[in-house]
């Protein structure tokens, strides 16, 4: 009996540890999935305003839209390689991109809903940029 109590709490302790990798897992997916969602949706009111709108305007939509697929995947390259200089790169890339997202919808788009998932993904990035630079990040184990 105390066997099969062992391997669910040894999965916890891996989780619990890696709970980082998976927090910028799923910043690099929602990345993702709003470069996609955008070039799937072009007249979509959900993101159509916040990158219409702003001071996103010197870019054309279609470069915001590449811009997300191609940051997104490259962290989500990055996450599997196990490097800290990758991974800290993928992390100042990701949290500018949506930190100037935040900042665009937070002026000048009205306060629209997804300004929190903007928020917590900008925040997730600036952490794990913070945990590798400081070397707190070096003692994760391999997947």
């Amino acid at each position: 009996m105390p066997r099969r109590e062992v391997m669910p709490i040894k999965r916890l302790n891996i989780l619990r540890q890696r709970d980082h990798w998976y927090a910028e897992w799923w910043g690099s997916v929602f990345l993702i999935a709003v470069g996609v969602y955008a070039l799937l949706m072009p007249n979509s009111e959900i993101l159509h305003r916040s990158l219409v709108d702003g001071f996103l305007t010197f870019f054309p939509v279609d470069i915001w839209e590449l811009l997300f697929i191609g940051i997104g995947l490259f962290q989500f390259c990055m996450l599997f390689t196990e490097s800290m200089w990758g991974r800290g790169i993928a992390a100042f890339f990701a949290s500018s991109l949506l930190i100037w997202g935040f900042l665009n919808i937070f002026l000048f788009g009205q306060w629209h809903f997804s300004l929190v998932a903007w928020g917590v993904f900008s925040s997730i990035n600036l952490y794990a940029l913070s945990r590798i630079l400081t070397g707190l990040e070096k003692c994760n184990e391999p997947l």
